[in-house]
């Protein structure tokens, strides 16, 4: 349980860092329209593969796996298809999560 709550956590911290860094107004309805689709996405590719258990090689696998299926769900979600545009949000989400998620499997 603890792990998922982390896992919420830096996707939620995502949301906002990125709300402010383009200075659009934090809202929760800003912050989960980000946050929910990257956090299930997550869940669902870490029941195939703990990232918190095993070889390191686990987190970066579901990393890898999970951030791009939460961008093209967070797209479709909004009501768009994924198109190369969403690179750089990809490339910055997976910048940003990582070592929070790192950390997250030291301390667990």
């Amino acid at each position: 349980m603890a792990k998922r709550v982390w896992e919420a956590g830096v996707f939620v911290l995502f949301a906002v860092v990125g709300a402010l860094s383009h200075s659009r107004g934090v809202t929760l309805p800003g912050v989960l329209e980000t946050a929910v689709p990257l956090w299930l996405a997550w869940v669902l590719t870490a029941r195939w593969r703990d990232p918190y258990e095993g070889p390191l090689a686990n987190l970066f696998i579901v990393w890898v796996l999970a951030l791009p299926l939460g961008v093209v769900l967070r797209s479709l979600l909004k009501g768009s298809l994924p198109t190369p545009e969403l690179l750089p949000f990809l490339l910055v989400a997976m910048a940003f999560t990582l070592p929070f998620m790192a950390l997250g499997r030291r301390l667990a």
